[in-house]
């Protein structure tokens, strides 16, 4: 049995084909049959039901393949290891980062990154925040950016607090933030979003009877919330790096929460398993270079629960 045979396994329970499998894993289609079927020779178990469609593990090779992904992940974090007692930002690095986020801050430092670590090979995933708890802990992502704090057993690093505030189509001039801010009127992130939870918080929407709508749009940008928002007296909330991206025109229709101010903490997260210490610190530096001084201190304003 070795980690490459391991990894082929893995490869295929997730792609449920041959030939995808050994694409993703740079070798042939037939040395990739060839490894799995030697290991399940020295098993002596069927691992995948060939004849299904698509292909699919055998009761008795879910719970080999459970085992396998542990220890890749170990395999995985002894090289971390070995590399993390070093400040070297060379390799590759998987990184996962939620919606509201990737669109607004990865442009921002990505291009300078890449130029002072040529030696890096960096994929960025843009997803939900259960998508990357989920790849964190089954190794699948060695980092994430996203909103915290997750209250999880991660090691959670706070880079900046994003002010959150009313977009709203309703009104063209500022009066009390309660007569402006209408539950009823807000688009939303579909389930899944953080922000969606943390609107909830701030509006108390929790509280309030369900308000049934004739439309459901499921989306995970906030360009596509924005816009609808703008047609007919529609709101939504919206993270401050956003409005830099809106058109002047409706930079005026930003409208601040009530006091104290409600922010997102925005962190990199990470596993105890990933110790690649260089790489982690140099990301921070590269953030921290593009975010404004007032957006690192918590003063005066108040964390939003995700």
């Amino acid at each position: 049995m070795t980690i490459t045979q391991l990894e082929y396994i893995v490869a295929l329970a997730e792609h449920q084909n041959f030939s995808k499998a050994a694409d993703f894993c740079c070798v042939s289609q037939p040395s990739l049959s060839m490894q799995i079927q030697k290991l399940e020779e020295e098993l002596n178990v069927v691992i995948f039901n060939r004849k299904a469609k698509p292909i699919c593990p055998s009761p008795q090779g879910e719970e080999i393949l459970q085992t396998a992904r542990r220890i890749l992940v170990d395999a995985k974090s002894i090289l971390s290891l070995s590399k993390g007692w070093s400040a070297d930002v060379s390799g590759s690095v998987s990184i996962g980062v939620i919606p509201t986020i990737a669109p607004y801050l990865i442009p921002k430092f990505l291009s300078k990154f890449q130029k002072s670590f040529p030696q890096l090979s960096i994929r960025i995933a843009e997803t939900t925040t259960e998508n990357i708890k989920k790849e964190l802990k089954a190794g699948k992502l060695d980092i994430g950016i996203l909103v915290t704090p997750l209250n999880e057993e991660f090691i959670e690093m706070p880079l900046y607090y994003e002010e959150l505030f009313l977009y709203s189509n309703a009104c063209n001039s500022l009066g009390e933030i309660d007569k402006i801010l209408d539950p009823e009127k807000l688009w939303l992130l579909e389930e899944g979003h953080c922000l969606s939870n943390q609107v909830n918080s701030i509006c108390n929407m929790q509280n309030r009877q369900h308000v049934e709508s004739r439309i459901a749009y499921d989306t995970g940008s906030l360009e596509t919330i924005v816009r609808l928002a703008e047609d007919g007296n529609g709101q939504t909330i919206i993270p401050q790096m956003l409005i830099n991206y809106l058109d002047p025109t409706n930079q005026n229709k930003v409208f601040d929460l009530p006091s104290p101010s409600p922010v997102r903490e925005i962190s990199i997260v990470h596993t105890n398993q990933y110790t690649r210490k260089g790489i982690i610190q140099a990301f921070k530096k590269a953030i921290l270079a593009e975010i404004p001084e007032e957006w690192l201190k918590l003063t005066g304003r108040s964390i939003i629960p995700i």
